[in-house]
């Protein structure tokens, strides 16, 4: 499917569920459309709520445009609106009661909507700590622990608990734990521009990648280890057969007895995944659980579901040693990862962002030797400004 380079620019859900190419390309939907439309968004010339709830409603008919007649779609829109125009809160809560409404109105319509999610149920605490908004836009690495928040200064750090919960960073004790307190959670934030190792009270141990935050107690329990990741880890699982490890993220829950695996889950990416180097894992999400076995990787999204597929590892956790290996991935998302890794703005045209490229970065070079090999690779250019960098395609 050709991508037609359109200027929609403050359109309205409406005017999208009008609009031909959206209909095609979201039911057609390929990687360059993905792309096309996360650029959009990201331009920020394309309001997110409204491409949201025009999503939500061609998802939630799944079918044809010429199926969805003028007057139903006049019909849905007015009661919808109707339905807002009773509730006064905030424009969050707006979004959110439009969203009701809306799954309201089409489960009554058509009475086959249901979306039943299959997850896994991990500590209260640890759930609710999870969901409190908490920015990795720092200037540097911050541990926080029950009773006090530390910096840590540097590119890298190491942090590691010992069996009685006891932490020390970068080699230097830190402080006595009371490992007796039953719902005692740290949270590690590396921020963009950093990177952290962690080896948890069970010997677990963890390469947390930029702009990444991990949630996990002083100590496990007796019956089971869990813990929350928004971000990027390799993690090496220590054995316990009879202490289950539980990875919760925003999307996807990964299961494992003692494994090595990478997970990517940024809350703010439109995809997750799992990656599996030794053992096996079981990863649940909305509606089923897959069972994977080494060198398999699902990814996961809301909009495609469960995608599981056989990959060379090393290509997906080099990152810990400071190499990035990619195999006809778009320009945008290399750029992404890029921006994340070194803690700088980058930012590209949409044309830009439908290259794609394969092959190896040295994440250890300094910034601008790196870009500048890109530009030998790929038929663009870039500029400076202070701290950020501009991409255009080469005329």
């Amino acid at each position: 499917m050709k991508t037609e380079m359109k200027n929609y620019a403050g359109f309205s859900a409406k005017e999208l569920l009008d609009d031909d190419y959206f209909i095609q390309s979201h039911k057609e939907r390929t990687p360059e459309s993905d792309i096309f439309w996360n650029e959009w968004l990201r331009s920020g010339k394309l309001a997110r709520t409204e491409y949201e709830q025009a999503c939500f409603v061609l998802n939630a008919f799944r079918m044809k445009k010429e199926r969805i007649t003028p007057s139903g779609k006049e019909e849905l829109w007015k009661r919808i609106t109707d339905a807002n125009r009773r509730v006064k809160r905030t424009r969050r809560l707006r979004m959110s009661v439009f969203i009701s409404a809306a799954a309201s109105l089409l489960i009554v319509l058509l009475l086959n909507v249901t979306d039943m999610y299959d997850r896994v149920a991990i500590d209260k605490s640890l759930q609710l700590l999870s969901q409190r908004e908490v920015t990795t836009q720092v200037d540097e690495i911050h541990l926080i622990l029950p009773k006090k928040s530390v910096a840590i200064k540097g590119q890298n750090s190491k942090i590691q608990y010992d069996s009685k919960g006891n932490v020390t960073v970068n080699s230097e004790k830190l402080q006595e734990t009371d490992t007796d307190e039953e719902h005692s959670f740290n949270q590690l934030i590396v921020p963009n521009g950093k990177r952290s190792t962690l080896v948890l009270e069970d010997g677990t141990k963890m390469w947390v990648n930029a702009g990444s935050r991990v949630i996990y107690p002083n100590k496990f329990k007796k019956n089971r280890r869990e813990i929350f990741v928004d971000g990027e880890v390799y993690m090496e699982v220590a054995r316990d057969e009879k202490r289950p490890f539980v990875v919760a993220t925003n999307m996807l829950d990964v299961q494992v007895l003692g494994t090595s695996f990478n997970v990517t889950a940024y809350k703010d990416d439109a995809q997750s995944s799992v990656v599996l180097a030794s053992g096996s894992v079981r990863v649940s999400t909305k509606g089923e659980q897959v069972k994977l076995v080494p060198n398999e990787m699902l990814s996961y999204s809301e909009q495609r579901g469960s995608q599981v597929k056989e990959v060379l590892v090393t290509d997906y956790i080099s990152w810990k040693d400071g190499i990035y290996i990619y195999h006809s991935e778009p320009l945008s998302s290399i750029l992404n990862r890029i921006s994340r890794y070194y803690g700088k703005e980058i930012s590209y045209d949409p044309d830009v962002a439908m290259f794609r490229c394969s092959g190896k970065l040295n994440l250890l070079e300094d910034l601008d030797s790196l870009l500048e090999g890109l530009t030998h690779t790929v038929p663009v250019d870039y500029t400076q400004s202070d701290e950020k960098y501009t991409f255009k395609k080469r005329n």
